[in-house]
């Protein structure tokens, strides 16, 4: 393999499948992931990266002289961000394929999936082959909808 080669990602693929349309807090995520290779490569781990942010707006009604006007603020913060190893090492042959299951518990105190006129909570992840030495191969980012 060339230098420039170890500045691209592998030819693979991984695609994150779910038991259920809805996750629990209680159950954790689970699911399989589906890896597949096109060359040979080494990977570290495969894991599923999960991160949930709020998003909240607040609006007020502000009287300046005879005028009144409306003040809105809006605000975005991460309340959690997580790596959860499925898999260690693994060896990709060209042609390779396994579906991997998964089982990821979640962390406590975190709130499911929320949504109204001024307050979200939105649930995201995305599965990733990890590669030493080179750009990792990822799926899409996804949303899910987790409850109690």
């Amino acid at each position: 393999m060339g230098f420039l080669d170890r500045l691209k990602k592998p030819k693979g693929t991984i695609t994150v499948m779910f038991d259920k349309e809805y996750q629990s807090l209680r159950e954790g995520l689970t699911g399989t992931l589906n890896v597949s290779a096109s060359e040979e490569f080494e990977s570290e781990e495969i894991r599923l990266e999960v991160w949930v942010n709020e998003w909240t707006q607040a609006t007020e009604q502000k009287k300046q002289g005879e005028q009144t006007i409306t003040v809105t603020a809006k605000q975005t913060k991460q309340l959690h961000s997580g790596k959860y190893a499925v898999h260690g090492r693994l060896d990709f042959t060209d042609g390779f394929t396994q579906d991997v299951p998964f089982q990821v518990h979640l962390p406590p105190g975190i709130p499911p999936t929320y949504q109204s006129q001024n307050a979200r909570n939105t649930w995201m992840l995305k599965g990733v082959i990890a590669v030493k030495g080179r750009p990792d191969i990822t799926s899409h980012d996804m949303e899910i909808k987790v409850t109690y």
